[in-house]
């Protein structure tokens, strides 16, 4: 690996232009495809083979001219009266009538307007005639007036009204401007009159909206450290060139990738956020090992030997970070192995860029690359003992001390996580000030939680058993009320009709079910649509459970009756998201840890360092978990505006990621030690033996450029909690913890300390599994030795 790479480095240092050029080409013509077949981003994130998607599908067939609820684009306007009125009062009633006309008059694309209307008026009209419909059906009165009075559409005490309807495009994403616009003058009408009056649905959620300043002030915070780093502006610009390269680069294939296959809005935002941490570090580490090497070789051979060394770190912690993003695929979700696929993508330009690209910007520069030294910077006094040599010679005096220390911390910090709750937005955890969560508010105090909690009940009857036993005496009842003149009792549709009956008395007596009542039936009467609301909001935990436990039933209602029933809506959809999400958790931590040690194994050739960097990154992703809880979810000193439920695919990307990243300084200091130690004997002159020695000095090698990566990666992270949306700010956050806690407890307190106390055993490994694991020159033992420098250097050109 040395070697190639070696190669790889002198061959683009003295081909620059050739290298500059052709990246300079690549990106030509991906940007030119990209924007010549793009087709745009969306905001669909739901997930194949689920049990909501099973009922979507049933619902298809039986109601085919019905849009699916995945692709609603439904908007809900609340309504509240001045304190101390009402909405019937006839000023009051007149504003609500203002909005509505205006809406009717001005918005184009109105569609699904049955329940659209001045609710004063419009909700006695359509319990009028559910009662009436349900009556003429067979239903007892009472049973009836309940559906009725659970379709209002204004509350009880007459102070809060809302209406529907549905903007007639494919999806939310495909929601204008100016229709929300309309919606908004109108709301404006009603407010002037003094009404509250707020909107919300997903026909109705703002824009995803990504802000350009995160990057800005990720790239100059980087700009800074960098600086202080090399002392050098020339220097310093180097890494950001390649990562702005990289970024790009990364950018334009996930846009083309549009062309093939659907990505949502949040795909390229991360991607541009780990292209952006990993290629400023990357090219950081080779940059800082090239300075080091010309103090022993001229230029071309110092490229050679940076790339070979830092540059196979550079490729193996890369490699660790594409492989926990690509095993993202295992929660089989479509929309989050994209996600994962474009991510591992910008992060394998990012490592190529870093390896060809730098060597070629070194070679243009020459003697020019670490010019523009800021005095006082570059002159100021160097101590003879670094700040790193201090540390880990203090750990080493102490390492008992210092992992006590730091599994205390972090476990504590971890606790919190263990309420870790997951769910998906919806308009009850938008900011308090928006007119989405306004709306929700006035929906929950007008008609109980449950007002955003509802699921729609599919029921097949076609094959339904009409001899079944538990549907006997609903069909005798009807076959005794059948009038003969009528022509012969269908006793087909008797017991379709009963059991849509039974499912309603199956389902009504869990105890988190408010109501639930048939909305419509098919032309055929052998299937039918029910409306079931929960007694607790949408991201309440009962209402998984709730879901979870009529699921149960279902299995119950075919074997008795024979038909076919399934839940779905907006609200199960989102819950069977949380749900594979959870159930995948176990699986990937075990794939993403498991190959990582096997990689490390081989790097390494120790058993030990793999089970260290394993056990070191649970603690740090678990302090992560609970600090973001602590902030997000639970709202610690009201830092965040509206702490709400995690969101839920970020648990599984955070791990993925942030597992990565710990690989990475971990391959970067121990690859030091590692070194250091392949090239050192027992009983050198040095107060330590050869284990301490080897971790002292890779350390104190190391130190200096790794705390500059991790300030450089958490200020890109941290930078990105500006956003709008909720799930980069959180992700931001939780990146920038993971890799706080990772880099400066574990990799440069608990990793030393584990090392000093197994002493010798660190870099065991049985003669058995050092046979059949292959051999990787990771630190550049062959380079070092000459006579493969010599070799490589010869390479014809």
């Amino acid at each position: 690996m040395a070697r190639l790479l070696y190669r790889i480095g002198v061959w683009s240092f003295r081909a620059r232009w050739f290298v500059i050029v052709a990246w300079l080409l690549i990106l030509g013509a991906l940007g030119g495809s990209a924007f010549a077949f793009e087709k745009g981003y969306n905001d669909v994130f739901a997930i194949e083979g689920t049990q909501a998607e099973k009922a979507t599908d049933l619902l298809a067939r039986n109601f085919p001219d019905q849009k699916s609820p995945l692709d609603s684009t439904g908007v809900t306007i609340a309504f509240k009266a001045p304190p101390g009125e009402k909405l019937t009062a006839p000023q009051n009633s007149a504003a609500v009538d203002e909005v509505v006309e205006y809406i009717e008059k001005n918005l184009e694309g109105l569609t699904d307007t049955q329940r659209f209307g001045n609710p004063v008026t419009l909700s006695p009209q359509l319990q009028k005639y559910v009662i009436e419909a349900a009556t003429e059906q067979g239903f007892p009165e009472e049973n009836a007036r309940l559906d009725a009075q659970n379709l209002a559409l204004l509350s009880a005490d007459d102070t809060i009204g809302y209406t529907t309807f549905s903007f007639d495009v494919p999806l939310p994403a495909d929601v204008s401007d100016d229709q929300r616009e309309t919606v908004a003058v109108a709301m404006d009408l009603g407010r002037a009159a003094g009404l509250e009056v707020e909107a919300g649905g997903p026909g109705y959620g703002d824009p995803i909206v990504i802000e350009e300043t995160s990057e800005i002030i990720g790239l100059a915070v980087a700009a800074i450290i960098l600086i202080f780093t090399f002392g050098s502006l020339v220097a310093a610009g180097m890494p950001l060139l390649i990562a702005v390269m990289s970024v790009a680069l990364g950018s334009l294939a996930v846009t083309l990738a549009t062309a093939w296959v659907p990505l949502n809005n949040i795909t390229p935002v991360l991607a541009v956020m780990l292209g952006l941490a990993v290629g400023v570090d990357y090219a950081l580490f080779i940059l800082f090992r090239y300075r080091e090497e010309l103090k022993r070789y001229p230029p071309e051979e110092a490229v050679g030997m940076a790339v070979g060394t830092a540059g196979s770190a550079v490729v193996f912690a890369g490699l660790t970070v594409i492989v926990a993003l690509v095993a993202l695929a295992v929660a089989n979700i479509l929309f989050l192995t994209y996600m994962g696929l474009a991510a591992a993508l910008t992060v394998l330009i990012a490592v190529t860029v870093s390896l060809t690209m730098l060597p070629a910007v070194l070679g243009v520069l020459g003697d020019r690359a670490f010019k523009g030294r800021i005095p006082w910077i570059e002159n100021r006094r160097k101590p003879a003992v670094t700040m790193g040599q201090r540390w880990v010679t203090l750990v080493h005096r102490f390492p008992g001390v210092v992992i006590a220390v730091v599994i205390f911390l972090l476990g504590a910090l971890t606790a919190p996580g263990l309420n870790l709750h997951l769910s998906l937005p919806s308009d009850g955890q938008s900011p308090y000030e928006t007119t989405q969560r306004k709306q929700a508010e006035l929906l929950y105090e007008g008609f109980g939680p449950g007002a955003d909690a509802q699921f729609l009940v599919v029921a097949d009857a076609h094959q339904v058993d009409p001899e079944a036993a538990v549907l006997a005496p609903v069909v005798a009842a009807q076959e005794a009320d059948h009038n003969p003149s009528t022509g012969p009792f269908d006793r087909s549709a008797a017991a379709a009709f009963a059991s849509y009956l039974h499912v309603i008395q199956k389902f009504s007596v869990n105890q988190d079910v408010k109501h639930i009542q048939i909305v419509e039936v098919s032309d055929d009467g052998k299937a039918a649509q029910m409306l079931l609301t929960s007694a607790r909001s949408n991201i309440d935990p009962a209402t998984n459970e709730l879901i979870n436990a009529l699921r149960d039933q279902e299995s119950e209602i075919t074997k008795s009756t024979g038909i076919t029933t399934g839940i779905t809506g907006l609200v199960p959809v989102q819950q069977d998201v949380v749900n594979r999400l959870a159930d995948a958790m176990p699986l990937y931590l075990l794939i993403v840890v498991g190959l990582a040690i096997v990689l490390l194994l081989i790097i390494f050739r120790s058993v030990v360092v793999p089970l260290i960097a394993g056990l070191g990154f649970l603690l740090s992703v678990g302090a992560a978990f609970g600090v973001t809880v602590l902030f997000w979810q639970e709202g610690l000193w009201g830092l965040v505006g509206t702490p709400a439920p995690i969101i839920a695919f970020m648990p599984i990307f955070l791990i993925g990621v942030c597992f990565g990243l710990a690989m990475d300084y971990q391959v970067f200091i121990v690859s030091a030690m590692r070194e250091h130690y392949s090239h050192s004997a027992e009983g050198e002159d040095s107060p330590y033996n050869r284990n301490d020695a080897s971790v002292i000095f890779g350390f104190t090698h190391s130190a200096r450029v790794v705390t500059a990566a991790a300030l450089i990666m958490i200020a890109v992270f941290a930078a990105f909690i500006g956003q709008p949306l909720p799930f980069i700010k959180i992700f931001g956050f939780g990146l920038g913890a993971g890799v706080l806690f990772d880099a400066f407890l574990i990799r440069m307190a608990f990793v030393p300390a584990a090392m000093f106390i197994c002493g010798r055993a660190t870099w065991w490994m049985p003669a058995w599994l050092d046979k059949i694991l292959p051999h990787l020159d990771v630190e550049g033992t062959s380079l070092e030795s000459g006579q493969d420098t010599k070799k490589a250097a010869r390479v014809d050109l």
